[in-house]
């Protein structure tokens, strides 16, 4: 949750860079979870009118994962028998760490003329 203070912050230095993180299902929703894919696809939509509302001084990116092995993938069948990401380029489903580039991309000066964007790091769902 983005507080007005440090909005206001950011405007008054002049500088700031808000990564947003969302899902792959706020692209294309998922059956089962309407609820969750309409927030994101929300924040999506925040995320392209916060980069028109503070630019050029704060850039404003979404990243977008895709299927990650963090703590709720605990809860997959997962096993060599049942890969639930066959049909995905990959195959598989992606390391914590593999978000790390995307990331560090988007609050750096390598994305200068990147704002509004929603960059997938999602192993090719989409």
């Amino acid at each position: 949750r983005m507080s007005r203070a440090v909005m206001r912050t950011m405007m008054k230095q002049r500088y700031g860079r808000i990564v947003n993180i969302t899902s792959v299902v706020g692209a294309s929703g998922n059956p089962g979870q309407a609820n969750y894919a309409a927030a994101k696809a929300g924040l999506n939509a925040l995320t392209e009118g916060l980069a028109k509302a503070f630019g050029p001084t704060v850039r404003v990116n979404t990243l977008m994962a895709g299927p990650y092995l963090t703590d709720i993938s605990k809860a997959w069948n997962l096993s060599e028998q049942n890969n639930p990401f066959r049909h995905l380029p990959l195959q598989r489903a992606g390391d914590p760490r593999e978000i790390v580039g995307a990331a560090l991309f988007l609050m750096s000066d390598a994305s200068s003329f990147t704002t509004g964007s929603i960059l997938r790091a999602d192993g090719g769902v989409s």
